[in-house]
């Protein structure tokens, strides 16, 4: 297995592992149900992350913490398992904590142990921990942060849309209110047609009646011409 980021320190691994202790439920990926549970799953690993990086050793990335600890369990499993299943294969300490606590189905412990054994498998912790030669892991459950990442994308996703649907609110929203004011302009050039309607027809009765005065004064003066001529000289 490759990987690019430096080799944790014997002091993260063991804090890595104790942390998994106290937190079981997390250490076996069985956190992954409801959204409290991964909430709380999340909240632990970050304070995991901060707590190693926060030691003498290489600053990872919370999901390189996360993969760390999958790996180490994947290739233990797959070490027992290369070996017909029998645990006595395994070297270190941290091996058999990890075995003991996390993975053994059949109640399967650690033998016990001379002095010289514990010596030695105290020097072979460290080797354990070298990323450089490990096996190639089995498959396995996502762990909890490809869930994350899931939803960390969907809500990108979402945020995305619906920035896109306030845009095109905001645009009709501007539509909007250019065709109300598109509108109010009508509306007043329609009042402005109308009053000038209006005017238009009081010139025309001012026009009529004023030809009614002009025919009733030439029939005024017809009349009088008529009398003028009919009487006697």
């Amino acid at each position: 297995m490759s990987n690019n980021s430096p080799r944790p320190t014997m002091e993260q691994v063991l804090a890595m592992l104790s942390f998994m202790e106290e937190h079981p439920n997390l250490a076996l990926g069985k956190m992954k149900g409801g959204v409290e549970n991964r909430a709380e799953s999340k909240k632990l690993w970050i304070q995991l992350a901060r707590s190693l990086n926060a030691m003498a050793g290489p600053n990872r990335s919370l999901k390189s913490w996360m993969k760390f600890w999958s790996d180490k369990k994947s290739n233990l499993k797959l070490k027992v398992q290369t070996a017909g299943g029998d645990p006595s294969s395994l070297l270190s300490n941290i091996e058999w904590r990890i075995w003991d606590n996390f993975l053994s189905k059949h109640g399967v412990r650690r033998p016990c142990k001379t002095n010289s054994v514990n010596v030695k498998r105290d020097i072979e912790d460290d080797q354990y921990f070298d990323e450089s030669n490990e096996l190639e892991p089995e498959p396995e459950e996502p762990e909890v942060e490809d869930f994350d990442e899931k939803q960390t994308k969907m809500m990108e996703k979402l945020v995305v849309a619906m920035g896109e649907q306030a845009a095109a609110t905001a645009r009709l929203a501007q539509a909007s209110a250019a065709n109300a004011h598109a509108l109010s302009r009508l509306a007043e050039a329609s009042q402005l047609q109308a009053r000038a309607i209006e005017r238009l027809a009081n010139t025309f009765e001012n026009v009529t009646s004023s030809t009614h005065d002009v025919r009733n004064a030439l029939l005024d003066m017809d009349i009088t011409m008529k009398r003028f001529y009919a009487s006697p000289t």
